[in-house]
């Protein structure tokens, strides 16, 4: 029997075969998946799962597409694409299905007048990929919100704690180590003060970042991840480096790392271009695809950027990537 008849008799007939994967990124960048299977239900994903690992069949999972590049060749095995979708709040504390949106999860909190989440309101892609890669905005991240992650790895589920989830910047256990597939999340939040105030700190968010970041264009989100120095030294030469007077101050995130988008606005990087993608004008950790991008002229504009950046600083900053690059 073919690999796609397997599939379709194990899982669903709506299992696609070289299905397109630009549509399914925000980025509209990749080559096709080799089967792809879209699972409405933590059951589904788990039946997916098994089926690959019975059938000797590489699989990804999906979310919403962000901070992700797809390779022009695209991606062998299965994609399992994750659209289980759910909230479910009680008192304080809310459960959600990996496959639901950030920022509906974040409107939602909010009109349950609970606060601590509003931050997400301005973050891409689902709950399954923000709990994945620690995301985080506006002085919030998922480590500040998750209470509980539910898990499926080495065949079982299992409840973890947020500690075990070992979270830390842009990074968390299930980044780390493949293997343990996040099927929901319970969010430990706060009594609001009206929704009217979580609502007015969500547009600020939201309006914040559409005059920042690039939000009109196709992209993936931040590019490099923050630097952070080792020592005073280091802040000196990449003074000297970047040109900077004595008035100007280097500016610093709330845990002690100089934003990517800012060194390479300061190496007046922004607007270098590969073939059809460039660096955003508005912000500089933002590569943004004119519609006709690939994958491989994403790879080649960030070579050229850490290139670039780790000559000028004399080796000092090496810009390390933060979006995942699949099916290279």
């Amino acid at each position: 029997m073919a690999m796609i008849d397997e599939l379709r008799q194990r899982l669903s007939p709506e299992v696609r075969e070289n299905e397109p994967l630009a549509p399914h990124t925000t980025y509209r960048i990749g080559g096709p998946a080799e089967f792809l299977f879209e699972a409405k239900t933590a059951d589904e994903a788990m039946k997916a799962i098994r089926a690959s690992v019975e059938l000797g069949l590489p699989y990804f999972i999906l979310g919403g597409g962000s901070n992700l590049l797809v390779a022009d060749e695209g991606v062998k095995g299965l994609t399992i694409k994750m659209i289980n979708r759910g909230l479910a709040i009680e008192g304080t504390k809310v459960t959600v299905e990996a496959g639901t949106a950030s920022g509906l999860t974040a409107l939602k909190t909010v009109e349950a007048d609970l606060a601590g989440f509003e931050w997400a309101a301005a973050l891409p892609g689902t709950i399954g990929g923000a709990v994945r890669g620690n995301a985080g905005c506006y002085g919030g991240d998922m480590r500040g919100s998750v209470e509980t992650v539910r898990v499926f790895g080495g065949g079982q589920e299992k409840l973890m704690t947020n500690a075990e989830c070992g979270f830390a910047y842009r990074t968390s256990i299930f980044k780390r180590q493949p293997g343990m597939i996040i099927l929901s999340a319970t969010l430990q939040l706060k009594p609001g003060q009206g929704a009217g105030a979580g609502k007015a700190l969500m547009e600020k968010f939201v309006l914040d970042k559409k005059a920042k970041q690039p939000v009109e264009a196709y992209s993936a989100g931040c590019v490099f991840t923050n630097w952070k120095p080792g020592n005073e030294q280091e802040i000196a030469v990449i003074r000297k480096c970047l040109d900077l007077n004595k008035e100007e101050v280097v500016p610093f995130t709330p845990d002690g790392a100089v934003p990517a988008g800012w060194i390479i606005d300061r190496a007046q990087l922004k607007g270098m271009k590969v073939g059809h993608v460039s660096i955003s004008d508005k912000h500089g950790n933002f590569f943004v695809s004119d519609g006709q991008a690939r994958a491989s002229e994403v790879i080649a504009l960030t070579s050229a950027v850490k290139m670039k950046i780790r000559d000028m600083t004399e080796g000092i900053i090496m810009l390390l990537d933060e979006i995942e690059y699949v099916g290279f």
